[in-house]
């Protein structure tokens, strides 16, 4: 089974979007959607970006050892390679 989308109600009279593992973990809460039709948007935003979009690290940096995994992708020597970070 794969992961899924979970619409439901926020607090606030609108909606948010849950994306689900497929052992059912919490992965991510969207934000605030004032309608259905804005979080279903939100939903195909959400695929595209999550099939097409480089990871960017704004977090502090620590160098990690060679052959270890940052992010799911293979660290490198060369800064930049396989992980994009922007000032």
């Amino acid at each position: 089974m794969a992961g899924y989308f979970k619409l439901v109600d926020a607090h606030d009279d609108g909606f948010r979007v849950k994306l689900t593992a497929p052992d059912g973990t919490l992965v991510a809460v969207s934000t605030f959607y004032a309608s259905k039709e804005e979080a279903i948007a939100g939903i195909e935003l959400i695929r595209e970006i999550a099939g097409t979009g480089p990871i960017v690290d704004h977090s502090r940096q620590e160098a990690p050892d060679q052959g270890e995994l940052v992010f799911g992708v293979q660290a490198s020597h060369r800064r930049g390679e396989g992980v994009r970070e922007e000032a």
